[in-house]
């Protein structure tokens, strides 16, 4: 009876509201106060005020605390309900840079040195028991106006207890059930995040003396995503150890994709199948480098559909404390490929062996082709070096690879390849390639590159060579316009560098050497036999069968130099001069006609360009335009030497013819004398 006269509603006020304003240096409201011995205490309407005084930094609707009065005679303190309606917390930064809770506890003027003692044993003087702790529609939110930080406003309802049988450590579990209602992102653009809930069921143990935690059971849920964590933190106010287990039992990737997209763009992405993993981490958080995992993430059939690629991904990766084991099966459209490999030091600087290997590829829907341009300059779509018009910057990457590519056979449109083998390297941002070999029908390739990825705009070396393939694959394949116009057994050496990521920084820098033969070779139907047979007005040069064909190509800003013979059984030419790699043509070359054709071509409108050389007809050709348009006409140059040269011998004939028998004999060295001047 005495206690409930003497412990008023009134007095309490009176003594939280000054103390609570004094230790926070802020206002303190509370409403009313309702206190009985058996019931506990309950306030209405508790808030701080900002450091403006009068807006609120903290409110509450309703506090209530229900306690046991008579274990408190035997220092035990038992509350049978904490409850809190309500609250509402508003942390904020202003321009300046300082959060609204920065000076609360803070006096004015100089603040005091306390002097620092060693730590001393935590605990706590009494046994406490909290049967319930609730906390019922509480709002969380963080707004910050220099916009570095996201701002957040949070919904949350808590259920938990807490137990210090002997005050030496607190046993606590319960149910976190939070709604992130709004998550503002800046940058890299202002993005509002709406409705993520999640869902936290937890049982741990503080250890107050050694500041260990044991956590018995964690089990979090966002968006249907559920995490399962057990283990211990170890030296959790100082150095913190963790020594966990965390599982993530089959969980849709649809799910996950749908989680994702809260904060990143990923329309066009789909995402099938399930993932799960097992891992195990022990070691200091503050050393991520030095934390040892060990466990396995395991893919169940995780289809990726991405715009227009189906991709499918079947498998496990295992790992330890040092090495991680990749063992895949990836599947692209019709193309499925086993991925193999380690990646040592994964946590630090990484050492990846990866090894690919593929029964049959078809590289078609790969590489897809004939699809419509679109409207960039390139015809193609711009990467983001032409988009910024910088050329791409250095990599720096702090990891070595290296691994084997091997694929059983390979079809790419018209093409068949098989026996594909590469060996590939990566170090210090440089990738070698010292080995690509392949068969193409009865002809090989063979390759090698070198690239240095360390410097602006890159850098390559590529040398290679193919031995016999069929010309009409490799033209069908790689240009198809000009499908079905070249046949035989092609052969070529190439050797080239350059360096860039631009088309002009490409064009400009690319240095190049190649040679070439064709055995048995054709060319037909294409535009440059088109063009010639329409010019000499000889429908048979559509078509040319070549006995032998073969020349020298040399690549410098951006023009191909070529030097060449090609010929048969009707005709030969010798065409030299400059190609650009827009396919613009400025050659000239001494067409040799035989008899039968010469005959035919004197008709023409160019006969009287043509000289005849035992019956062989020649005449000298410039070709300008492009390779799909080509031009032809008669190099006026050499021919007006000719036809002058044709027409004095004419006349040292004539003049010759009206001699003597003796006197043309005497002159005969003389003859020969001035023809060879005029030659």
């Amino acid at each position: 009876m005495f206690v409930k006269i003497y412990v008023t509603p009134e007095r309490v006020k009176g003594f939280i509201v000054p103390t609570a304003e004094k230790a926070l240096h802020r206002k303190v409201h509370i409403g009313d106060i309702r206190i009985s011995i058996f019931r506990g205490i309950s306030l209405n309407d508790f808030s701080v005020k900002e450091a403006d005084q009068t807006r609120d930094f903290v409110k509450c609707q309703e506090f209530v605390l229900k306690f046991k009065l008579l274990p408190l005679l035997s220092r035990q303190v038992v509350i049978d309900e904490l409850r809190l309606v309500s609250p509402v917390v508003k942390i904020e930064r202003g321009p300046d840079g300082k959060f609204n809770f920065e000076d609360i506890g803070k006096k004015e003027g100089p603040e005091e040195v306390k002097e620092e003692k060693p730590d001393e044993a935590g605990g706590l003087p009494i046994s406490l028991t909290a049967n319930k702790i609730a906390v019922v529609d509480a709002k969380f939110s963080v707004a910050d106006s220099m916009k570095k930080l996201p701002d957040v406003k949070i919904t949350t309802d808590i259920d938990i207890s807490i137990k210090s049988a002997d005050g030496s450590s607190i046993y606590s579990e319960g149910t976190v059930n939070l709604n992130v209602d709004e998550l503002t992102l800046k940058k890299p653009s202002e993005t509002h995040i709406r409705d993520i809930p999640a869902f936290l069921n937890y049982a741990v143990n503080y250890n107050l003396e050694s500041k260990d935690i044991r956590v018995d059971k964690a089990d979090l849920k966002i968006r249907g995503i559920l995490a399962s964590i057990k283990g211990d933190i170890k030296n959790l106010t100082a150095s913190p150890e963790i020594n966990i287990e965390v599982a993530i039992p089959k969980v849709k990737t649809a799910e996950v994709r749908d989680l994702a997209a809260l904060f990143a763009d990923l329309k066009g992405l789909a995402l099938s199948g399930d993932i799960a993993a097992d891992i195990k981490l022990n070691g200091e958080i503050k050393k991520t480098e030095a934390l040892k995992a060990n466990g396995i993430v395991t893919v169940d059939r995780v289809g990726i559909t991405y715009n227009e690629i189906h991709a499918m991904l079947d498998g496990n990766v295992k790992f330890d404390e040092t090495l991680m084991n990749i063992d895949l099966t990836a599947t692209l459209d019709k193309n499925t490929a086993e991925i193999k490999g380690s990646i040592r030091d994964y946590m630090k600087d990484q050492k990846i062996n990866l090894n690919l290997y593929s029964k049959h590829l078809a590289l078609d829907a790969l590489i897809p082709a004939g699809k419509p341009a679109d409207k960039s300059p390139s015809g193609g779509k711009q990467t983001a070096a032409e988009k910024s018009g910088k050329e791409a910057g250095p990599l720096d990457l702090k990891l070595s690879a290296d691994g084997q590519i091997k694929i059983d056979s390979a079809m790419f449109r018209n093409m068949t390849m098989s026996d594909f083998s590469m060996q590939y390297k990566f170090r210090d941002n440089r990738l070698d390639i010292p080995k690509l070999t392949a068969r193409a029908g009865k002809g090989t390739i063979r390759a090698t590159c070198l690239a240095d990825l360390s410097r602006p705009g890159y850098a390559y070396i590529i040398s290679g060579n193919i031995d016999s393939l069929h010309a009409d694959e490799v033209v069908n394949t790689f240009f198809p316009k000009a499908k079905d116009t070249v046949f035989g057994l092609i052969t070529f050496n190439l050797k080239m560098n350059g360096s860039g990521t631009l088309p002009e920084s490409i064009k400009k820098n690319l240095a190049a050497e190649a040679d070439f033969s064709i055995k048995e070779g054709r060319l037909t139907g294409a535009n440059i036999t088109k063009g010639l047979a329409q010019f000499l007005n000889i429908k048979e040069l559509e078509t040319i069968d070549l006995k032998q064909a073969k020349g020298t190509v040399r690549v410098i800003n951006g023009i191909a130099a070529l030097d060449s013979i090609f010929s048969s059984d009707d005709l030969s030419l010798d065409p030299k001069g400059n190609i650009g790699l827009d396919e613009t043509l400025d050659l000239a070359f001494d067409l040799k006609l035989s008899p039968r054709l010469t005959d035919r071509a004197m008709s023409s409108a160019i006969g009287k360009y043509i000289k005849s050389d035992e019956g062989w007809g020649m005449v000298p050709l410039k070709v300008s335009g492009t390779f799909a348009q080509p031009s032809y006409m008669v190099d006026m140059q050499k021919a007006g030497k000719r036809i002058i040269k044709k027409e004095a011998d004419k006349y040292i004939d004539k003049l010759l013819d009206t001699q003597s028998e003796k006197t043309k004999k005497e002159l005969e060295p003389v003859r020969d004398l001035l023809k060879g001047i005029l030659k």
